[in-house]
């Protein structure tokens, strides 16, 4: 048997590592940030809660994972081009997300993975002379459009949930509105984790199955309940850094926000990660549907709380996200490409 796909799969297989513990710590201040920012969790306990649920929700990803790749058929390519692409792939989403993170800017994991992806499958086809439509006729629309729209979704309904609750609370007492509001962000933490965990699970799981079939290796479904412990366990410490750098924005920088609205922030987030990921099977980002909601509930009041130049900033970068990780995958393939053919 060739050695060099099994050494391309090992390097595959190195290279998740990192990504996946990038990817920890991408999202688990989106979980985390409002909740320690309002005092409805230590910073220490809102971690230890997120991390957990995140390693929870990889577990149950397991399922979706193998549905996800049992309908999905990719173009027939060559299969160490394909390989080297997912590693480009993989390095690409590393040191963006790294990039990002130390930039304070909450960028999408999930953003990175497709557009990687489309870059690298775009440059293998240019390769092999092959027509592109082999690509681009995938069913890419979905889910680029899921990830355009679900920020829009989250402002939106953030906003429109903060004139449905205020009524509620306004001539009871202060101290119990914010002790409910506490309570359930604290609630929020685990469901956000979890739908992020059921998120990354899909995504990474569907990479490896198809390095595992590009290997030759038989059955890759059977190696996936081993592969999904090692994202959890490794998510999960990702988490455990507590991304102070993008929490420091989310709840310092980017919006003053009382508990009331920090809870409605909190359970837009979690419902739409929810829903998203176990009702619809949607590619939802959790950076950017937090970002989103604590923007429509802390834009959503009568003094200037919004610190606008900063969530430009923001956007900015999610913009960046696609063009930098798909161009870099591209660039990466096409590098690698003459030690492969």
């Amino acid at each position: 048997m060739d050695p060099v796909p099994l050494i391309l799969l090992a390097l595959v297989g190195l290279a998740m590592l990192p990504t996946l513990y990038v990817a920890g710590m991408q999202d688990v201040a989106n979980s985390i940030a409002i909740p320690v920012r309002t005092r409805a969790l230590t910073a220490s306990v809102a971690t230890w809660v997120s991390a957990i649920f995140h390693g929870i929700g990889v577990l149950i990803a397991l399922p979706l994972g193998i549905w996800l790749f049992s309908w999905f058929e990719f173009p027939d390519m060559d299969p160490e081009l394909s390989l080297g692409m997912i590693l480009a792939a993989l390095l690409s989403v590393c040191a963006w997300g790294t990039f990002a993170y130390f930039k304070g800017m909450p960028v999408s994991i999930t953003h990175g993975l497709i557009a990687s992806v489309l870059g690298g499958s775009l440059a293998i086809l240019a390769l092999e002379g092959l027509d592109a439509e082999a690509v681009l006729g995938l069913p890419w629309l979905a889910p680029l459009m899921t990830l355009l729209i679900s920020p829009l979704v989250a402002f939106g309904l953030a906003y429109a949930l903060v004139f449905a609750t205020v009524p509620f609370a306004r001539g009871e007492d202060p101290d119990e509105v914010n002790r409910v509001a506490r309570t359930v962000q604290s609630i929020s933490v685990g469901i956000t984790g979890l739908g992020t965990g059921l998120q990354q699970g899909q995504r990474f799981s569907f990479l490896l199955l198809i390095a595992l079939a590009s290997a030759g290796v038989e059955d890759p479904t059977d190696w996936m309940p081993y592969a999904y412990i090692v994202f959890a366990l490794v998510i999960s410490a990702g988490c455990l850094t507590g991304g102070w750098r993008i929490g420091h924005v989310l709840g310092h920088r980017l919006v003053a926000i009382d508990p009331l609205r920090g809870m409605i922030a909190a359970t837009t987030t979690s419902g739409l990660l929810f829903i998203g990921s176990i009702g619809l099977a949607l590619p939802l980002s959790t950076s950017l549907v937090a970002a989103s909601s604590i923007m429509g509930a802390g834009s959503n009041q009568r003094f200037a709380t919004v610190n606008w130049r900063q969530f430009i900033r923001m956007c900015l970068y999610w913009g960046a996200t696609p063009i930098a990780t798909g161009g870099a995958t591209a660039v990466l393939t096409l590098a690698m490409s003459p030690l492969l053919l």
